[in-house]
């Protein structure tokens, strides 16, 4: 499935991004992100991550770009294998263009295979693996009605295709206090400097809200998850 818009979207671009690229490269990766039941993990995050690569210093942003084009190219909720396939996909469609070296591809594989668990990468991440993953979630920091509607179009992928409203406020509160927990919700200096703050603000804002939605039983679920995340942890 192709779009008359890619072309002039990538004349926008830096051309050591795109030299070499050839269009049915981008018409894969975006014929990928046309596979049912996505809200927020579409073409429409992609574009949003590459106008934020043109802000963030990385080492190979042309490999950065690559690997942002094809990190949720297979995306179902609740499965565990989505960064593999999605990764393997990339292999698959960038093997065939003679302008990527072996080590190339190598690299974008291991970029989008990161993907998995960013805060798994703090203090070790590389400058282009780090900006990939800041950039990743550069929507945590975003302008609070940009993030309410964000955080609907996680819940729409989730509810009621693979759990329930409680199942799925369970989870999201998990996710919520984890990433509130760590040290930096972003891995780069430039990410911590520039989202942190914004991005807890939005993050305490939700968990607020969801905690608010929760009645007693749920309430005592959460707290029984928070225990057994500190006792891991």
């Amino acid at each position: 499935m192709s779009d008359p818009s890619l072309t002039p979207w990538l004349a926008t671009l830096p051309d050591d991004w795109t030299r070499g690229i050839d269009l049915v490269v981008i018409e894969r990766a975006y014929a990928a992100h046309q596979s049912p039941a996505r809200h927020y993990h579409t073409w429409a995050h992609v574009m949003a991550c590459t106008e934020q690569l043109r802000t963030v210093p990385c080492e190979r942003p042309r490999l950065v770009w690559l690997a942002l084009l094809f990190h949720d190219a297979v995306y179902v909720a609740g499965r565990g294998d989505n960064e593999a396939r999605s990764a393997q996909l990339a292999r698959e469609v960038l093997g065939a263009n003679e302008s990527l070296a072996a080590g190339e591809l190598t690299a974008i594989e291991g970029l989008i295979l990161a993907t998995k668990d960013h805060h798994a990468r703090l203090g070790v991440a590389g400058p282009d693996e780090g900006a990939l993953l800041d950039i990743d979630l550069s929507i945590l920091a975003a302008p609070r009605d940009e993030y309410m509607r964000y955080a609907g179009q996680i819940r729409d992928e989730w509810v009621p295709a693979v759990a329930s409203d409680t199942e799925f406020r369970l989870g999201r509160v998990a996710f919520l206090r984890r990433m509130l927990a760590a040290p930096h919700v972003y891995l780069t200096a430039n990410g911590q400097q520039r989202w942190d703050q914004a991005a807890r603000a939005n993050m305490t804002w939700e968990l607020g809200r969801l905690q608010k939605q929760q009645g007693w039983v749920e309430r005592i679920l959460s707290s029984i998850q928070r225990f057994i995340a500190a006792f891991r942890g």
